[in-house]
């Protein structure tokens, strides 16, 4: 655990250095370079590849020029049969983040088919356009159905560790009123209120995201103690799962951690490790939160909340 509390400790600080913007420690994930060249277009595809439905589907239909949708203006860039691959094949939809576009082995499970087949979807896909033809479609599922493989007899395509996505801030009264909803978040000292933040990642459940976290800000970048019986990381309050959170936004806030708003605030500094008591009545402190998700080679996100609580 030690080592989640020190990663989430690297994440803050690199929340601070990017003046307020939020952050996904890996980038977008999209992992293009799967190819040696992700832009290349092979003008004689083998039968069966990939490439061969790029040049005699996707890109006549989808994104073979500007103002076709998905020719890099919008998610997902079928561009080139190197990008097509990179951002479909084990990558979770937008509109269902709890499928994937493309399910190797799977065309029924597959949001691709769902969309081109106009099944339980918002939009049709080609979206203002006449549909594809059956044929057409139905090569485009046997790829999938093959395994969804880069070019014939290549190696199935990896499991992919997408990154979770950045979770929505919540701050409650000992009520369970949600505070800031229609303005600033203004509390008082000995008053409880409740942070609570959403996770979400493709892999890994809601109860098994193993680490969650929340730092309080001032506005000169120190950090507020929360933990004061710690000697490493005290500015760090790591939160609990909770199934009976509340809906937020679109999605449950579901870790929540419990904060007692002291006459006085201890500020932390990271770099030295100094700690300074300060009146808490006018302070105003940045939310920010953490967590990382249940893969071995945890990938963590980030977010700063709009919304400051300020001490009266």
């Amino acid at each position: 655990m030690r080592a989640t509390i020190a990663l989430a400790s690297v994440l803050v600080a690199g929340a601070v250095a990017a003046c307020g913007s939020d952050l996904d420690v890996d980038g977008d994930h999209v992992d293009a370079a799967v190819d040696p060249d992700p832009l290349a277009v092979d003008v004689t595809p083998p039968p069966g590849s990939l490439d061969e439905l790029h040049r005699a589907i996707i890109a006549p239909r989808c994104s073979g020029q500007p103002g076709l949708c998905h020719n890099g203006q919008f998610e997902p860039n079928l561009s080139t049969p190197g990008n097509t691959y990179a951002y479909l094949v084990g990558r979770p939809s937008l509109e269902k983040p709890a499928l994937l576009r493309v399910k190797p082995g799977d065309a029924d499970a597959s949001v691709l088919v769902d969309k081109l087949r106009n099944r339980s979807v918002a939009t049709r896909m080609p979206l203002g356009a006449d549909p594809l033809e059956e044929s057409q479609i139905a090569a485009i599922e046997a790829w999938i159905d093959g395994g969804a493989l880069r070019s014939p007899g290549a190696a199935p395509p990896p499991t992919l560790n997408n990154p979770p996505a950045r979770p929505e801030i919540a701050v409650f009264d000992a009520g369970g009123t949600r505070l800031g909803t229609s303005g600033p978040v203004t509390v008082s000292a000995g008053q409880t209120i409740t942070l609570r933040h959403t996770v979400r990642d493709f892999e890994t459940p809601d109860a098994q995201i193993p680490f969650g976290a929340f730092v309080l800000q001032a506005p000169d970048g120190r950090a507020v103690v929360v933990d004061a019986a710690a000697t490493t990381d005290p500015h760090v309050g790591q939160t609990q799962y909770d199934a009976a959170g509340p809906m937020g936004t679109g999605d449950l806030l579901n870790f929540r951690r419990t904060w007692t708003v002291p006459a006085t605030i201890t500020l932390y500094t990271e770099a030295t490790g100094a700690r300074q008591d300060v009146p808490a009545s006018g302070l105003t402190l940045t939310i920010i939160c953490a967590y990382i998700d249940g893969i071995t080679s945890g990938i963590a996100t980030i977010e700063i909340g709009a919304t400051p609580i300020t001490i009266q």
